[in-house]
């Protein structure tokens, strides 16, 4: 069996084509009843997605045959259901796990046709909804109507996040790290918020019942005016119980969690390192595509939308007669707004962009803005949708916020505790809101399942008045760099050289691997010099590349070598060269140091760069994972791999006891 994988996974690398004979087996079992809950049908789209986003497959083909096997799997499981029927409960695993059986029947009852389309997307009722389709005789013609909108769904929900991936990767080779670094925050940002509001949803009846039964404990002790609260508040009779629960959860945990940020902005320790490398890194990969496309969507949280979002609230509680709720929430708006300006004053702490001298950045009223607009409206649309739509707004809620925070973080107007604090502040106001609304109004309000179309209209008509408007463009001050320590070649090399870092520093400000070279040369004559000396670029990735993070036998020049931060600064220049053996490779990584040496009419960058042996552990294998081997990882000119970077040496000095070399290139 062994021995067969391992021929898969060879041929595989040489023929990423027949991924199209993967997708569609990986589609079709993932959806067969028992045996799709072995399969990890999603990992092979996501790889047939990177290998799409390379250029090695044809995108309609894999949609083609992925869709081609989600049909012929629901299929088959729903005639598994209709043959067997209740003969079915006497089969592995049913007959051992009854309870998987009844939980598809209820999600059947629950939701009708629909729940085919939607167990498609829930990892445990995949293969089964379709079962109890058929065993509840479902008519056919129905059931593969919904089954093909499903697949057609499915299929790109789970490919294109790939495509996305693999573009990025053969980007990184051919243009920039820069653009890999802004489509990923972005991808990650939308794939992290539903991935927690999913688990958040998984997991809440659990944590609301062990904090009911903590709370009812609690108040039983207690017959006070919080008792009498808590008591009410855990009534069965009580409509919305767990959400106020909840929310009141809220309120706890975004109060501690700003006292926690306000602790740390003032002692200055641990967050504000923290601040400073994720500043530096949004910098660092700060590019004009990419200030475009951040530029346009902070306009989600413009004043003009926010204003817009404001009326259209307002407006719809007039129609429903809250008129206590829009007070709450306007009041609410109001003083969160008096008391961020008031803490900002008081802390007098300044954003990053020096241009900004005259705002205060702590904490950020702009993401608190964000936060109490659209949280607010979070809860008033969640509590009149039904349950999976108000799961897709607090997600599409959570996600505008978080990119409009980043926003702000990529041009420097806040350092991230700013943003945290700000956020967590709005949303202790926004729970105290929602908790007034509920208490005034128990009652389930009236459902409004249009009201979320109703609101993305009111935005996208803002936003793109925004950008009909005026286009954003980055303005040439926001692009501006810190210019260069100058110094002589004759101070570097007797002091200046001890200014520079002697380890490399993760964004929480640790040490890591000692920087045991100082380069004053050009980046086009480094890369010139090292390519003449046998060196090749580490970053260049392509599907073959990607192919071999899980190809045996593979050799260790063939991985790729991604960039590493340096006080969040990415290494701008990466090259690798051949060890002794097929398993071993050296590292080069170079950073800006942010000196230069004059010489008269021009200044000549300085770099610091480490080095590092690296070993192919084949003990890690199906996934090749290098490690640094640190007792030949030290710099020594005498070396084959130190003698092969064409640099004269012109001194050699110790920096907190790691052995730095100071390199020039030679005069040509």
């Amino acid at each position: 069996m062994e021995h067969a994988y391992l021929h898969f996974l060879h041929s595989l690398a040489g023929h990423p084509q027949w991924m199209l004979a993967v997708v569609f087996l990986a589609a079709f079992l993932e959806a067969v009843a028992v045996i799709g809950t072995f399969i990890p049908g999603s990992t092979a789209m996501f790889l047939a997605g990177a290998l799409t986003g390379t250029g090695s497959l044809s995108l309609v083909w894999v949609f083609v045959w992925a869709i081609a096997g989600a049909i012929a799997g629901d299929g088959m499981s729903f005639w598994l259901g209709g043959r067997y029927k209740d003969r079915i409960v006497r089969f592995w695993p049913f007959c051992k796990h009854p309870e998987v059986l009844e939980t598809g029947h209820r999600f059947f009852r629950k939701h009708g046709a629909k729940s085919v389309v939607l167990a498609r997307f829930v990892g445990p009722l995949r293969a089964i909804v379709p079962v109890v389709a058929g065993m509840l005789g479902m008519p056919p013609l129905r059931f593969y109507a919904m089954n093909v909108l499903s697949a057609l769904l499915w299929a790109p929900a789970h490919i294109l996040p790939g495509v996305v991936f693999g573009a990025s990767v053969l980007l990184a080779g051919a243009v920039s790290f820069r653009l890999v670094v802004i489509l990923a925050l972005l991808v990650a940002i939308v794939w992290l918020s539903f991935r927690v509001a999913r688990f958040l949803l998984s997991h809440a009846n659990a944590w609301s019942s062990a904090a009911g039964r903590s709370i009812g404990s609690w108040a039983c002790r207690h017959p006070g005016p919080l008792g009498r609260f808590a008591r009410k508040m855990l009534d069965p009779e009580t409509p919305d119980a767990s959400t106020l629960l909840l929310t009141s959860l809220i309120v706890l945990v975004s109060g501690a969690l700003f006292f926690g940020v306000l602790d740390d902005v003032i002692s200055g320790d641990p967050l504000t390192q923290v601040d400073l490398s994720v500043y530096h890194f949004l910098q660092s990969v700060r590019t004009p595509w990419g200030d475009t496309v951040l530029a346009s969507l902070a306009m989600l949280g413009s004043g003009l939308t926010l204003a817009a979002l404001i009326v259209t609230v307002v407006v719809w509680m007039l129609l429903e007669r809250r008129w206590r709720t829009i007070g709450y929430w306007l009041a609410a708006v109001v003083f969160s707004q008096l008391l961020i300006y008031a803490l900002q004053f008081a802390m007098r702490r300044a954003p990053p962009n020096e241009l900004m001298s005259t705002a205060y950045a702590f904490p950020s009223n702009h993401v608190a803005a964000t936060v109490i607009v659209y949280g607010f409206l979070a809860f008033l649309l969640a509590r009149r949708v039904g349950k999976l739509e108000g799961v897709f707004v607090a997600t599409v809620s959570t996600v505008v916020v978080i990119v409009v925070a980043l926003a702000g973080l990529y041009f420097g107007r806040y350092w991230v505790s700013d943003a945290i604090g700000g956020a967590a502040l709005a949303y202790v106001w926004v729970a105290i809101v929602a908790l007034t609304a509920m208490w005034r109004h128990p009652e389930a309000p009236p459902a409004r399942t249009l009201m979320p179309v109703v609101v993305l209209a009111v935005v996208l008509v803002s936003v793109g008045v925004q950008l009909g408007v005026a286009m954003p463009s980055p303005r040439p001050d926001t692009m501006l760099r810190r210019p260069p320590v100058l110094v002589t070649q004759a101070q570097w090399t007797l002091s200046a050289w001890k200014h520079l870092p002697c380890y490399r520093s993760d964004m929480g400000g640790d040490h890591k691997e000692p920087l045991t070279l100082q380069w004053l040369s050009n980046a086009e004559s480094i890369r010139g010099q090292l390519r003449a000396q046998g060196w090749i670029e580490g970053t260049d990735l392509s599907a073959h590349s990607l192919l071999s993070l899980a190809s045996p036998n593979v050799a260790a020049v063939s991985l790729p070598v991604l960039p590493k931060l340096n006080n969040g600064v990415p290494s701008l220049l990466v090259f690798m060269r051949a060890g002794d053996t097929r398993d071993e490779r050296d590292v080069l990584r170079f950073w800006p140091s942010g000196y230069a040496v004059e010489n008269g009419i021009s200044a000549t960058p300085l770099w610091v760069g480490s080095f590092a042996h690296e070993r192919l552990s084949r003990a890690s294998w199906p996934i090749n994972i290098l490690r640094v081997d640190r007792s030949a990882s030290g710099f020594d000119p005498h070396t084959r791999a130190g003698a092969a970077l064409g640099a004269s040496i012109l001194a050699r000095v110790i920096c907190d006891g790691v052995p730095v070399a100071l390199l020039a290139s030679p005069v040509e």
